[in-house]
């Protein structure tokens, strides 16, 4: 029986939530232990996950989701090899999914992207904490996905490893209003909410047209704008009104994509 997994992908950050702040997009990869797909090399960041949670025999994997675009590829990718193998190893659904969390943060380093492709939803990681925001995201979702690449290692490179007490005092503000904004459901707030000092600034300035699309959002009327993961990918936040002006001003500069949150993350595909 050929057991095939699904995992989505995500966006990290959100603005101001520096490694603690992520959510799952409908955007996905795929393993199995027999096709479709290609079948993965051993130096394949699936295969390292799915042999570190103990899988043994061939690996495919397939996918959707633009790798190098700040979307989560190397997360997803990571959580559906290491789902398979638990679930070959017969472990339920959930067991499996928090067992596979584990080995996937380990092997990212941080959790904000290995929650949200494992479980599904919005996630608040502390540590070893990680919790599940239990209200929805306001507004649409979109994201503006250049042709350009971006190696998140590449990215931090450019990141200073100390930072001023305003600045970590301006980015505590913004997450604690982002997360109001998320449960009182005030778009209003999520300009404010998603506004940030410790990684965007230096990110943006880096890639000028990433940094000409982030402004050509705002002034076309998003809600809020911020870089997925280290990028160059942009999530922008629209209400009704203004997805379709948004989405017309950034098409001719890349993808933009209408993405729901998933909220099942890893799972077994019948």
């Amino acid at each position: 029986m050929v057991t095939r997994v699904t995992a989505p992908g995500s966006s990290a950050n959100l603005g101001p939530g520096f490694d603690v702040l992520g959510l799952a997009v409908k955007r996905y990869v795929w393993a199995s232990d027999d096709g479709p797909g290609r079948p993965c090399g051993t130096d394949h960041i699936a295969r390292i996950a799915y042999e570190a949670a103990g899988g043994t025999g061939p690996i495919w994997f397939d996918f959707e989701l633009e790798p190098s675009r700040g979307l989560g590829f190397s997360a997803a990718a990571r959580a559906a090899g290491a789902f398979l193998a638990y679930l070959q190893q017969g472990h339920g659904h959930d067991q499996a999914q928090h067992l596979a969390y584990q080995v996937v943060a380990d092997i990212e380093g941080h959790g904000d992207n290995a929650a949200p492709s494992v479980f599904g939803g919005t996630y608040l990681i502390a540590g070893e904490v990680y919790h599940r925001i239990g209200a929805p995201f306001p507004g649409n979702l979109l994201f503006w996905v250049p042709e350009l690449e971006t190696l998140t290692d590449d990215s931090r490179s450019c990141l200073p490893t100390t930072v001023p007490r305003a600045d970590a005092v301006y980015n505590l503000g913004r997450v604690a209003l982002l997360i109001a904004a998320i449960y009182e459901q005030r778009l209003d707030l999520l300009h404010e909410a998603t506004q940030d000092r410790l990684h965007q600034p230096q990110r943006l300035a880096a890639c000028g047209p990433v940094d000409k699309a982030y402004r050509t959002a705002v002034e076309a009327g998003a809600a809020a704008v911020w870089l997925s993961g280290s990028g160059p990918t942009l999530a922008i936040v629209a209400a009704d009104h203004a997805v379709e002006p948004i989405s017309s001003v950034l098409s001719d500069t890349g993808k933009v994509l209408a993405l729901d949150i998933d909220q099942q993350g890893a799972r077994l595909v019948d």
